[in-house]
């Protein structure tokens, strides 16, 4: 098991028990790097998992948070890969963001660092509850499961704004944004007032990245084969104009 798989077991767990025991589904919803390779067929694995909740109070969801990670139905998992959960702390826990991290560890090895992230929204929209992808379970040797996570539409507008608000833009938006507008749900985006707004400074960002940002990024969080098909400085240039024309023709003219 690779670093990546490790940190990708976790998170599926943590989601599992998370859409287990709330009480109402829609009240959270999977979004990022997590959605996009958990539900919307992305190869690029992610880091950490970040989903939006609503009306749960502050401190409800870090109780709740706290006992999920310390219960069976992420811990029982875990031991029997013989992997620990370890280091676990909560340094952001805000009216708007709430953040763990914890750390993985196999045997005697160094921990595999990651975190969850909740932001708090006044509502959750464009948000379904599926079950996740079969190949995604099937790496795992986990049964398929439910859980809510925005849609190709809804996640496309959200990489729009988190393209355009970083302080320090990512490639992997890019890369991101490069799988959802491919997709045919996606082929007539609809972008809100506050997605169109956000179109010049996202194409201002898109445009400032460059090809070792990719390598780092994305390239380093695919499968091989998904790499030798992305490794490629043309790659790369093929991605990032298509995405920066596609914005272009979102945005005014």
């Amino acid at each position: 098991m690779t670093d990546r798989d490790l940190v990708e077991l976790f998170h599926l767990l943590f989601l599992r028990a998370l859409a287990a025991k709330a009480e109402d589904k829609r009240l959270f919803a999977l979004k990022g790097g997590c959605n996009l390779r958990f539900y919307l067929g992305s190869p690029r694995y992610s880091e950490d998992i970040d989903l939006d909740v609503t009306v749960v109070a502050p401190a409800t969801l870090e109780n709740r948070v706290d006992r999920l990670l310390a219960s069976p139905l992420v811990q029982a998992p875990l031991k029997a890969r013989r992997i620990e959960l370890v280091d676990v702390s909560k340094p952001k826990q805000t009216a708007t963001t709430q953040r763990w991290k914890a750390g993985l560890r196999r045997g005697s090895g160094p921990a595999v660092r990651t975190k969850i992230e909740f932001s708090r929204r006044e509502a959750i929209d464009g948000a379904a509850f599926e079950a996740i992808d079969a190949g995604v379970a099937s790496r795992h040797a986990l049964p398929r499961f439910l859980a809510p996570h925005y849609g190709a539409q809804r996640a496309a507008a959200q990489k729009i704004a988190a393209l355009a608000g970083r302080s320090q833009p990512q490639a992997r938006d890019v890369f991101d944004l490069h799988l959802l507008l491919a997709r045919p749900e996606v082929a007539d985006l609809m972008v809100d007032a506050d997605t169109y707004a956000a179109l010049p400074a996202a194409v201002s960002q898109a445009m400032s990245l460059g090809f070792d940002e990719h390598v780092a990024q994305v390239v380093a969080y695919l499968e091989p084969e998904q790499a030798d098909l992305y490794g490629g400085r043309d790659s790369w240039d093929l991605l990032q104009g298509g995405v920066v024309d596609r914005l272009q023709a979102l945005g005014p003219s």
